[in-house]
């Protein structure tokens, strides 16, 4: 197997986090709540109370941001549901997303990684049962669940995950936050739903048990809460597979977005800050959604890329998904780019296809 690492730029602050659309959501009710006075009173409490620290030592003054030219975050939506939670399991990122926001050029690059990815992640400093030790090899959802059973801290979940991707894509996370599904359903059902041209009917496991399966059938409608969540993660009825589960994600996360900066979300912003507030973690403050705001205009001119290869069944019997080596060393080099400051371009269809029919790019190996 072979081994990827990068030089990690020296942290001068704390890391944080972003979660699936949440935290860039957040950024609209903070602009849109502080005209209304006790609304941002509101939301600062709030906020407060979601924020944690992922480093060792919690007495570091947070990085200053205003003079960077760009801020890059880890959305990380999580399955962890209460009832879960109450049983003492751990949960698994279901959900991962890169996000850059590029304030220079007024744009963001969205990168959607696959659950299954097979990808080294590095367990050293972690005290994990079940023999995880060093550098071991393993579908990607596991950074954040067995970095979770590590109880020193109980945020080392987040915080695996971040050094896993960080690894992965070779660009420092500033930011993370992780929302669990029981916040993403809250969510959409706090504004209004959302509303979704569905190109396939399907059939979907419920989340939290409370049904046995959530139905969805074809057409352009306004889905609640767990039918957009049963439609993001629905990977079984979908012909593109995880390609296409992950272009679900990112279709869901712009009609929420272009809807949620609208007046849905302001009119209901109680109902959302309670959503997000009983099921969201994160290293971002309050005030640094105020700082964002001015940068709100670059969530409207987004990029998107997502890693893609082939799912296979491995020795061990586990299922992984392994990824296109040629494909993701082009996107890595795009993402940088914008980390970088720099304006980036979509990949064509003709690009991704020349890269998804390449059998010989996909190397059954740990990236």
């Amino acid at each position: 197997m072979n081994s990827r690492t990068h030089a990690r730029r020296q942290r001068t602050g704390p890391s944080a986090f972003y979660k699936i659309f949440s935290a860039l959501v957040l950024i609209a009710i903070i602009a849109g709540s502080s005209i209304y006075g006790t609304a941002f009173y509101k939301a600062h409490n709030m906020l407060s109370g979601t924020q944690v620290t992922l480093e060792d030592d919690p007495t570091v003054e947070p990085t200053r941001y205003d003079k960077e030219d760009t801020e890059t975050f880890l959305v990380l939506g999580t399955d962890l549901s209460p009832q879960k939670k109450a049983r003492g399991e751990f949960g698994r990122s279901d959900v991962m997303i890169v996000v850059i926001l590029n304030k220079k050029e007024k744009q963001t690059t969205m990168l959607s990684i696959p659950r299954d990815s097979y990808v080294n992640i590095d367990y050293t400093g972690y005290n994990i049962p079940y023999g995880k030790t060093g550098l071991d090899q393993d579908k990607i959802t596991h950074a954040y669940y067995f970095g979770s059973m590590d109880e020193s801290n109980p945020n080392n979940g987040m915080r695996m995950a971040t050094n896993t991707i960080e690894d992965l894509v070779g660009v420092e996370i500033d930011h993370v936050v992780s929302l669990n599904f029981q916040g993403f359903v809250d969510f959409i059902d706090a504004v209004g739903g959302v509303e979704i041209d569905v190109p396939f009917s399907s059939q979907q496991n419920s989340y939290d048990a409370s049904r046995e399966t959530v139905q969805i059938e074809q057409g352009l409608q306004r889905l609640s809460g767990e039918e957009a969540l049963a439609y993001v993660r629905n990977r079984y009825d979908d012909p593109r597979g995880d390609i296409g589960r992950g272009q679900r994600q990112m279709e869901v996360i712009n009609a929420v977005l272009e809807q949620s900066l609208g007046t849905s979300l302001l009119n209901n912003y109680d109902k959302v800050l309670k959503a997000v507030g009983d099921n969201m973690q994160t290293t971002l403050g309050p005030n640094d959604y105020i700082r964002l705001i001015e940068d709100v205009g670059a969530l409207h001119n987004t990029v998107q890329y997502q890693l893609t290869g082939e799912g296979a069944r491995a020795d061990d019997g586990h299922f992984y998904y392994f990824l296109n080596e040629p494909l993701l060393e082009e996107v890595r080099y795009r993402v940088q780019q914008a980390d970088a400051g720099n304006r980036v371009e979509p990949m064509s269809d003709t690009e991704l296809e020349s890269y998804t029919l390449d059998p010989s790019g996909v190397t059954y190996e740990a990236q």
